[in-house]
This record gives structure tokens, sequence and C-alpha cells, in this order.
């Protein structure tokens, strides 16, 4: 595969897991809206970071870290930064039982409309970046 073909690969990813979110959003699945989000946003770092560096993304699924690799931590706002701490935790929380309860808790349905719109609004200004 070439870079371009690569880097659209994740975007798509990154794209169709935006689109679940939504739709587990709409089902009352707050719990894996959250994770969705993440993972949308997880992809379109990953795909960011192919299409500057020119090289394979690090294997992570830490949202700063990604950030920090793909050098665009310190051009994101406070409020950027923001939703990457509220989403980082959601990788693992959301997988394992032990965090489920805990992690329910917060992803209401209210809180998960905001971390909706603000995952929508990350995700497309890292897309702006890649154009």
């Amino acid at each position: 595969m070439t870079k371009n073909e690569i880097v659209d690969f994740w975007l798509k990813k990154s794209e169709m897991e935006l689109e679940t979110a939504t739709v587990m959003f709409n089902s009352g699945h707050y719990l894996y809206t959250g994770f969705m989000c993440h993972q949308a946003i997880e992809k379109i770092l990953k795909a960011y970071y192919i299409h500057i560096k020119d090289e394979r993304h690090p294997h992570t699924h830490n949202l700063h870290s990604l950030m920090t690799e793909a050098g665009i931590n310190e051009n994101a706002s406070t409020d950027q930064k923001n939703v990457i701490t509220k989403l980082n935790p959601l990788y693992i929380e959301a997988r394992y039982e032990d965090y489920k309860k805990k992690i329910s808790a917060l992803l209401t349905k209210d809180y998960c409309r905001i971390l909706l719109t603000e995952t929508e609004e990350l995700h497309n200004w890292i897309k702006q970046l890649m154009e």
C-alpha cells in the first residue's frame, strides 16, 4: 500500500468509528459511545501521523502520546487537550469489567452528548490539518 492509501484507510476507519459513536449514543449505549469516540480520535491521529511522518504509526492507544508523537500537541488548544484527557482512559476502562461500572456512572446521556460534539470538533480539526 502507498502512503496515501494507508492514510485513507485510517481516515475512513476513524470516520466509521465516529459514525458508530453516534449510533451508540442514539441507542442509549453511552459506555460504547465513549469507547468509539476514543477509537475515532486514535485512528485519525494515526492517519495524521503517517501523513506527516511518512512512517508507521506508534503502537499505542494513548491519545496524549499520539498527539505528541504526531507533533500537534503544541498546536492544540486547551479545550482540545481537555477532550484528549477525557477520551484517553475510555479505551481501557470501557473494555474491562472492573472499570465498566465506574466509567458508566460518568458516561451519562448529557455527558456523552457533549463528548460526542467535542470529539467531532476535534476530529474535524485534525482532518483539516491534513488538507
